[in-house]
């Protein structure tokens, strides 16, 4: 059996990184113009970007098995997402944290599986990152990456992008994050979803 999973709509690649208050009153003053300064030039590179497809209302969602495709509930997809706050940053001294980087590129994601047994779409596990908090907007969803039968796909494909905008900068105060977590908030750590490229060593760090 060969599933065949696309998602057609907005991909995103945004990053959060920590900044100092001199940099915030910069990024304050001069708004997405800092995107052309050296200083702000890694905003894609590190280890905090998040990439993957938006799931909001442009997003098409079509499932296939051995071609034919088939009735799929999209709510599925949202059910469960991951709401994270960077734990990394919490317990640091940091005091800021900026949001850079683009939500609006057009494109097409597609995961495909050969499998036995018949299809059963309770076997889907989606990776969901909730990022209303960090981006200001109610049910700001976005996916990373899938497993079937826990199984991550036999087969990835990225294709048909097209043009994008970056985001203006958005910073956060971390300061006001920790006084929510102090007074109760939840944490929204969510479980470990191992990605299928990792080492044992780096899944024993």
């Amino acid at each position: 059996m060969e599933i065949n999973f696309t998602v057609h709509g907005h991909s995103c690649d945004l990053a959060l990184h920590p900044i100092s208050e001199k940099t915030a009153h910069i990024i304050n003053e001069y708004g997405s113009d800092v995107y052309a300064m050296k200083a702000l030039e890694w905003w894609r590179k590190g280890k905090t970007a998040t990439w993957g497809m938006r799931i909001d209302d442009v997003c098409h969602v079509q499932v296939t098995v051995d071609g034919d495709p088939i009735e799929f509930d999209t709510n599925l997809i949202t059910a469960d997402p991951l709401k994270i706050r960077r734990r990394m940053y919490l317990d640091s001294k940091a005091k800021y944290v900026c949001v850079l980087g683009f939500d609006n590129e057009l494109c097409k994601f597609s995961w495909q599986w050969t499998t036995p047994g018949a299809f059963d779409p309770s076997k889907f596990e989606f990776m969901v990152h909730q990022w209303d908090r960090i981006m200001g907007e109610t049910g700001y969803f976005i996916l990373d990456e899938i497993r079937y039968d826990n199984t991550f796909a036999n087969n990835h494909d990225w294709c048909d992008a097209s043009g994008y905008s970056l985001v203006p900068p958005r910073i956060i105060d971390l300061d006001e994050v920790r006084r929510e977590l102090s007074l109760g908030a939840p944490e929204h750590e969510g479980p470990p979803f191992p990605s299928p490229h990792v080492t044992a060593q780096t899944a024993s760090e």
